[in-house]
């Protein structure tokens, strides 16, 4: 089939619903409100907004600090700031300074806050079960479909909030090793090794760094305002299987999603193709980087949060999933040639056998991935905004090719 056939045909398939060219989202099925002139939030909803976040942030404080997952997930620490100190610190720096910058600044969002709703929704729900428990009595417990999107960006915000700051962490506290490799490296190759695994690091670091700035920080100023999320449980689950702790079950069908990123060919440092490797996976990462410093500000999963359509979103539609399943896959071709041929006893039998499993599991994360696209764009198809871009941008993953 010709490119310009597939790109006729990925539009037919795109006019479903069919909306007219700049339509925009529904405000009914929007959190953003973003299409409607609303008036600076008054006292009274300022102090409506702020009692809901305390209660609604406190609560989820509350869940990081008793759940065990969470506290370890937590415990990693750069000098003397956990990740349960920086929540501690958040929330009280929230209670302090956000009524002052409320009344201030009179932001209209907060006559849509997030918060109120999940808030009332939470009381209707009590209410229900106080007096009916789990059967079914009145409906008027039911959220809303704003309230119901609301509340699943809380959950999604405490679940991956907490996993990026974990990167973080951890990332940051791989550097001093780093500058002392350094130090203590005399020679351009050892020098070159360092580079490597600092740049790597860094990559992950600041990959990380954009979406835990993104699950915790949402204003009209920042373009970022969650317009819906994901409800459905296939696409949540598609999701969270590439995420602790859900990952280790996938892991453990699968195998690792990536070998050792240091990428040594037989294990060798001065080997030519170690660095040939090398820069292949450099390049991998900087596509990754690439698209994570596109979406900036609205670096998120399970969340549509505005149209990215620059950097490298003006090629493809998921440059992020390419430039992360390239690296891992140029991790794993080491592995291959890890074989002895001079021993006339090496087991090639159950090297081939153990190769076959790792492409067979990096064929699975690689479909996870695949289904992820697929889940994302189901989800975002339902703005028109999105639509016009997938007329635009017609390949998800190659130009050219699919």
């Amino acid at each position: 089939m010709k490119a310009d056939d597939r790109r006729a045909q990925n539009s037919s398939r795109l006019n479903s619903p069919n909306y007219p060219p700049g339509a925009r989202l529904d405000p009914d099925h929007d959190l953003s409100a973003r299409s409607s002139n609303l008036p600076p939030a008054n006292v009274s909803c300022v102090l409506r907004h702020y009692g809901a976040s305390l209660a609604v942030y406190g609560g989820a404080l509350a869940i990081l600090l008793l759940n065990p997952w969470f506290r370890h997930l937590l415990a990693p620490s750069v000098g003397s700031v956990s990740g349960v100190k920086f929540y501690v610190g958040y929330f009280a720096a929230y209670a302090v300074l956000s009524p002052v910058v409320y009344l201030i600044c009179r932001p209209a969002t907060l006559w849509h806050s997030k918060n109120v709703m999940i808030l009332q929704w939470l009381m209707r729900l009590a209410a229900h079960l106080s007096r009916y428990g789990f059967g079914p009595g009145e409906g008027s417990w039911r959220p809303t479909f704003k309230e119901k999107h609301a509340f699943m960006f809380l959950v999604i915000k405490l679940v991956y909030g907490p996993l990026m700051l974990n990167g973080i962490l951890v990332e940051l506290q791989n550097y001093p090793a780093l500058m002392l490799q350094w130090q203590q490296s005399a020679s351009l190759i050892g020098r070159l090794d360092c580079a490597y695994a600092w740049f790597v690091s860094s990559v992950f670091l600041l990959d990380c760094c954009l979406f835990c700035f993104g699950y915790h920080a949402e204003a009209r100023w920042l373009r970022n305002e969650v317009r819906y999320v994901e409800t459905s449980l296939s696409g949540l689950l598609v999701c969270l299987l590439c995420y602790p702790p859900f990952n280790s079950v996938t892991g453990a069908f699968l195998g690792s999603s990536n070998e050792d990123v240091n990428i040594l060919f037989r294990g060798d440092l001065h080997h030519p193709l170690t660095w040939v490797l090398r820069g292949l996976a450099m390049g991998a990462l900087l596509l990754l980087t690439a698209a994570s410093l596109s979406l900036f500000t609205k670096a998120s999963n399970l969340t549509n949060r505005g149209i990215v359509d620059w950097g490298p979103y003006r090629w493809v539609r998921h440059p992020g999933y390419v430039g992360k399943n390239l690296f891992w896959l140029i991790t794993l071709i080491p592995v291959f040639f890890a074989v002895d041929s001079s021993n006339p006893e090496f087991p090639w039998g159950d090297h081939l056998v153990f190769c076959a499993g790792r492409v067979a599991g990096f064929a699975g994360w690689c479909a996870i991935y695949v289904l992820r696209a697929l889940t994302e764009e189901r989800l975002l198809l339902r703005d028109p905004e999105y639509q016009e871009y997938c007329r635009r941008v017609s390949y998800r993953f190659i130009p050219g090719l699919i």
